[in-house]
């Protein structure tokens, strides 16, 4: 599994495949750790009594349209004239080096000596900052690698994994003496990170990482507008039945043409519609898995209606088919729940595509009198974090930390623009409003990796798009308020970590099956309580107990 979160369970801890299970016997191996070694170190009580750094919000730069405290995001319909730098003096002295891993989604770019921007990054930062750039699909696998050997880098991308407490407590330094309480005000920019975001940090009583800073709402129900309107159907489908008649009025299988391109994204709809719990439930005492309720059935049921309309790509059910190929071809007209990230991506290939016009769908509840509740996200980059492997020296991790916080200097500043576009007219280009758009040689150098060691919170910005701007910010102001969060976040199931991947995949094969027709729905009784059997109801208790520990 590629460094990415999972609807099927649980938002808080990334899945563990194969590469897992390499991790758990690395860490065992290498560091000597028994996998209890640490249990009575990572409690509840330990972790809700750990002193969060002191949220310091940046100012500096004032939105056109505000954000919330509830999560909407500050919008912008211009960068900021001037910008003013957010670092003093450079982090480095121009003789160190630090060493990084981190994912990548796009192709390797050329390296410092062929590259003018990372060149540039490097000068700013005053030390050499050294890459291990991993496609986005391996990057499991070679952390487990890396993990098991000896030769770490300095700080790295984690992921949530079996034993993960563990191997914090052997591998990776606490930073609660660097960042804990008004210490962080040493890193004024990784101060202006929101403490939602550092409580996925801690564990064993400390804070062991640098949380990458997401938007609460996540994903965004992405809709063809143009194909919409073509159709002659509503943007905001109010209600089952509503939504059932969009998706037929926008099918037409002769023409090639399907409401979605793959089943996970109705199921997600239909979750919200039917009134699901995001990932679990808690309620008198008792902690209920989405999969184990009434409105999933229900769901399951809908999905099984939907599929038999033929409204569904008929390839849906392969994860390998590309959902954003489909979409921009105008094959597929709804590309429900994903990254809020992707409108820059869609505009920008839009401008190639005849009539092309991007909007949004909001979710209603079933019976289309209200908004349906949304499930929040992390508010961090998929439950990971960037942790600092254990130094010799405490210089060395100071030095470390104010290169994370001239990386997440935030919107506005000198040092995002250049993060972000680098070099006016070698990387940008600005428009006439001044507004930095990247080049083709930009496009290739600005995707060195390094927002996934430390990043700014999100903002709402389009490069001369401020419709765009005012149509996202509309979105949120809609949809956040309604949210609901998954109570286990925050919490660490070691079984979920070991055991999640295989036994949420065999109940998705199954369910699967019926969605296709293939088994009756009665069938969901007996994949329920394989998965719960398999491991599911040792997932519960070990939530359960911590949440009862907090109170």
């Amino acid at each position: 599994m590629s460094i990415s979160s999972d609807p099927r369970l649980s938002r808080r801890s990334l899945l563990a495949g194969a590469g897992s299970a390499a991790l758990v016997g690395g860490v065992a191996t290498t560091v000597g750790c028994s996998p209890k070694s640490t249990d009575q170190a990572n409690t509840a009580t330990k972790n809700a009594s750990t002193k969060l750094p002191t949220y310091t919000e940046y100012t500096g730069a004032k939105p056109d349209l505000a954000g919330t405290e509830t999560g909407v995001m500050p919008g912008f319909f211009s960068y900021p004239k001037d910008p003013p730098n957010a670092v003093a003096d450079k982090p480095g002295t121009g003789k160190e080096t630090i060493t990084g891993m981190a994912p990548i989604y796009y192709a390797v770019p050329p390296g410092p000596k062929s590259n003018s921007y990372w060149a540039g990054l490097n000068e700013r930062l005053g030390v050499d900052l050294q890459m291990q750039m991993v496609g986005s699909t391996d990057y499991e696998k070679k952390l487990a690698t890396v993990i098991a050997g000896s030769d770490l880098p300095d700080t790295m991308l984690l992921e949530v994994q079996a034993n993960f407490p563990q191997m914090l407590d052997k591998l990776f330094t606490p930073l609660d003496e660097f960042l804990a309480g008004d210490a962080i005000k040493d890193y004024p920019n990784l101060a202006n990170v929101p403490t939602v975001a550092w409580q996925h940090t801690i564990y064993n009583g400390h804070i062991y990482g640098i949380p990458i800073p997401r938007a609460t709402i996540m994903n965004y129900n992405f809709i063809r507008q143009d194909l919409f309107d073509a159709a002659g159907v509503s943007s905001s489908p109010k209600g089952y039945d509503e939504l059932v008649e969009t998706t037929k009025a926008l099918t037409d299988a002769k023409k090639r043409r399907w409401a979605f391109s793959l089943v996970q994204q109705p199921r997600n709809l239909l979750g919200m519609m039917n009134n699901e719990p995001n990932g679990w439930r808690y309620a008198d005492g008792k902690l209920t898995n989405q999969v184990e309720t009434d409105e999933y059935r229900r769901t399951v049921s809908d999905l099984a209606t939907m599929w038999k309309s033929g409204v569904i790509h008929p390839n849906a059910f392969d994860d390998s088919q590309n959902k954003a190929a489909l979409f921009m071809g105008g094959t597929c007209c709804i590309n429900a729940n994903d990254g809020y990230v992707t409108w820059t991506q869609f505009t920008a290939e839009g401008k190639t595509v005849p009539g092309f016009k991007l909007g949004l769908m909001e979710s209603y509840n079933r019976d289309g009198t209200a908004l349906a509740h949304w499930h929040e996200g992390p508010g961090i980059f998929h439950t990971a974090f960037t942790g600092l492997k254990k130094q010799d020296s405490k210089d060395k991790t100071k030095l470390i930390l104010r290169v994370l916080d001239w990386l997440a200097a935030p919107f506005g500043t000198e040092e995002y623009l250049y993060r972000i576009y680098g070099q006016e007219g070698v990387d940008h280009k600005l428009t006439a409003d001044g507004d930095p758009v990247l080049t083709s040689t930009g496009l290739t150098n600005t995707v060195v990796p390094a927002k996934y060691l430390a990043d700014a919170p999100s903002v709402i910005y389009e490069p001369g798009r401020p419709q765009d701007v005012k149509l996202q910010h509309a979105y949120q102001s809609k949809e956040i308020p309604t949210g609901i969060q998954d109570p286990t976040l925050g919490l660490f199931s070691d079984t979920f970590a070991s055991k999640g991947d295989t036994i949420s995949g065999n109940l998705d094969d199954g369910v699967n099956q019926i969605i296709q027709g293939r088994k009756p729905l009665t069938e969901l009784d007996g994949l329920l309580d394989s998965w719960r059997s398999g491991g599911g109801d040792t997932i519960r208790k070990e939530y359960l107990d911590q949440l009862q520990k907090k109170g």
